[in-house]
């Protein structure tokens, strides 16, 4: 009787101390990744600011490393494709053109669902349209700038000889119009610039003109996905919860912006993330989700255009999974 009651005593006070080992155990270290920005820090990436700072990916177990783009490299397909980030932000063609070209790329959300280039033209000029394009200088950016340019006036059927078609010379838009009648610029940050500086402005949206894009999508590599599904998840469930905020409450996503981007105009950056809201959540369903009808769009303009040479079987562009394991 009296070693039944030490085996039992012993066996409660192994329990307790297994219990009190688990207490005490290191928790579990986060999974680091890194995202690729489409630009240098500002507003346009406001929600992933706020899911930083409001510790959204801290409470998914995630340790995000926020990169902005380097300037020489504008691409940010390449970035994922050579690993050295896990996710990044880029233009929907890229998306396209990059599987035309068997690159394993896809899309895992959205985040700008019409998109915020636009070419803009000081209201002085007159110019009100692409077709009011010819016999004026149009300056032309790298990757979505020219993409969009060539399917709207392809789209449009003008004459692109009749136009004076430049490299950009600058990133400023104020200082692109010395050289040019009109340059490409996002609404979300160059509209308020140039308003602030007295510049009233002419902006020519590419949707209206038969070019319906997406604007930035999230993306990874279909190995990263396979091999790594509930990082998948967790990163965009933390970034649409940063986003969601951020809609919610502009004021304090500027102060994210600021966190990143200390030397800029928190003025100009909190007019970015107001106008930045109705290109994200357009009212058509869940933020971050993507439809079938648009990326086929997009997909049909860029091989009408000659963009892509073959078409490309847009399922395996996107993919909508980890959006829809998300609570509204």
């Amino acid at each position: 009787m009296a070693n039944r009651r030490v085996r039992m005593a012993f066996q409660v006070a192994l329990i307790l101390a297994m219990s009190l080992l688990g207490a005490c155990a290191a928790p579990e270290e986060p999974d680091q990744v890194s995202i690729r920005l489409k630009w240098e820090h500002q507003g346009q990436f406001a929600g992933i600011y706020v899911a930083d700072q409001e510790g959204y990916y801290a409470e998914e177990n995630l340790d995000v490393t926020i990169e902005p783009l380097d300037m020489d490299r504008q691409v940010t397909t390449e970035y994922v494709l050579n690993g050295e980030n896990d996710f990044a932000l880029g233009a929907p063609e890229e998306m396209i053109i990059a599987r035309g070209e068997e690159k394993p790329v896809q899309a895992i959300s959205v985040i700008y669902k019409i998109v915020p280039l636009v070419y803009m033209t000081p209201a002085e000029t007159g110019i009100e349209s692409p077709h009011d394009f010819p016999g004026n200088t149009v300056a032309l950016s790298p990757g979505q700038g020219t993409y969009l340019y060539e399917a709207i006036m392809g789209v449009l059927d003008i004459d692109r000889s009749q136009v004076n078609e430049i490299d950009m010379p600058s990133w400023d838009v104020v200082e692109c119009w010395e050289s040019a009648d009109v340059c490409p610029g996002y609404a979300i940050s160059d509209i308020p610039y140039a308003e602030h500086e007295d510049i009233p402005v002419q902006a020519i949206w590419p949707g209206e003109y038969g070019v319906p894009f997406y604007g930035d999508v999230l993306f990874t590599t279909d190995t990263f996905v396979e091999e790594n599904p509930d990082v998948v998840q967790r990163f965009v469930r933390a970034t649409l919860k940063g986003w969601q905020k951020a809609i919610e409450n502009p004021e304090l996503a500027a102060d994210a912006v600021m966190a990143f981007a200390s030397d800029a105009d928190r003025e100009l950056e909190l007019e970015s993330v107001e106008t930045s809201i109705p290109l994200i959540d357009t009212g058509d369903g869940q933020i971050g989700r993507m439809s079938e009808d648009v990326w086929i769009e997009m997909h049909d303009v860029l091989l009408d255009r000659g963009l892509i040479e073959e078409p490309v079987n847009v399922s395996t562009v996107y993919t909508n999974e980890f959006v829809e394991n998300v609570q509204p």
